[in-house]
């Protein structure tokens, strides 16, 4: 069989969707896999080596009209599904299962274009997305897993090489001996509502130093100005790789890691799925949502207000005006959480 799976939504979204792609694979099901996914998804993906070929829809910039949705929609459409998975809940992603001709296409039944959908599974709103992603595959008779679901980040060699090549470079403090801890801090997020504020993730990399941790700073090229405000807050030297490593030595950077506190963003998965220890800052959206880092080595650092949470992910702005559920988190409480794990889990 071959098989389609269109998840073109945000990084974390494909991280999430990874377990679904090994499913397929390691079942025999799916003798062909092909991934339609955004830029960056395109980017992790390529370092995983978990689909061939992999479409890449820039629907917000290159693809954003009429005429990128129908060149994505040939190209599925030449690739010859026999079924086509759309975890993406969008009306465009069924519109283009649809346009694919595939015989099958398997989606949510809470899906904007469930219509264009031959056949739906119930979304299950109190599960884990991981879960809720890999249980499309039930509909071709993939065998769901007892207990948790695989879930695994491959990191690159290649990648993790080019890393300590420039590490080595960069600083003193990862240079030379290995066994050293390190934190990495990924401040930013798509959705401002999401980030915590920058003076607390400053104050939390002095504190971190105090601890004997050398202290980095990850994120996409959208995160430099927040990261360089952290940078400018911190009265301790902390290494800003934002917007500086492709997606591999990101991965790379975050496996290297003794420790990672996200916001609720990709690192906190990336985390998980290599098996790093992290301290996830949730405010607007809250860890029943689904979106917690898939792992027994995370913990959960959130305020309890009545206002959580305001919507399925984060926005702009507050609707409150006030980002209370951001700025009620405290350094003091993130740095307890992040000694307990490394106290669990030295590394």
């Amino acid at each position: 069989m071959r098989a389609l799976v269109i998840q073109t939504a945000f990084l974390g979204d494909m991280i999430l969707t990874l377990p679904l792609l090994d499913l397929l694979r390691s079942s025999g099901v799916s003798s062909h896999l092909a991934v339609m996914a955004s830029p960056a998804g395109a980017r992790l993906l390529e370092t995983q080596n978990v689909a061939d070929p992999i479409i890449e829809f820039d629907k917000r910039e290159a693809d954003s009209g009429p005429a990128g949705t129908l060149r994505v929609a040939r190209a599925a459409r030449e690739f010859g599904a026999d079924a086509v998975l759309v975890p993406h809940r969008s009306f465009r992603s069924a519109a283009i299962a649809a346009m694919t001709g595939a015989p099958r296409r398997i989606g949510f039944d809470e899906s904007g274009g469930r219509a264009l959908l031959t056949e739906t599974i119930a979304y299950r709103a109190h599960g884990h997305e991981i879960e809720r992603v890999a249980s499309l595959a039930t509909a071709l008779d993939v065998p769901f897993p007892d207990g948790r679901i695989p879930f695994r980040v491959v990191v690159p060699e290649d990648a993790a090489r080019r890393l300590e090549q420039r590490l080595d470079q960069e600083s003193r403090q990862f240079s030379g001996e290995r066994s050293g801890r390190m934190a990495v801090l990924a401040p930013g997020s798509r959705w401002a509502t999401k980030r915590w504020p920058a003076d607390r993730f400053a104050s939390l990399a002095d504190a971190l130093v105090s601890d004997g941790l050398a202290v980095a700073l990850a994120g996409g090229d959208d995160d430099r100005e927040v990261a360089a405000h952290v940078v400018s807050r911190a009265r301790v030297d902390v290494l800003d790789l934002t917007g500086r490593l492709d997606v591999g030595e990101w991965v790379a950077l975050v496996d290297r890691a003794s420790v990672v506190v996200s916001n609720d963003s990709a690192a906190a998965h990336v985390a998980a799925g290599v098996g790093v220890p992290v301290v996830a800052i949730f405010g607007p959206t809250v860890p029943a949502q689904g979106y917690a880092p898939y792992s027994d080595r995370a913990r959960i650092v959130a305020s309890e207000l009545d206002c959580r949470p305001c919507g399925r992910h984060g926005s702009d702005s507050c609707p409150l005006g006030t980002l209370q559920c951001m700025t009620d988190v405290s350094a003091d409480e993130v740095r307890g959480e992040v000694l307990a794990l490394l106290e669990d889990s030295p590394h």
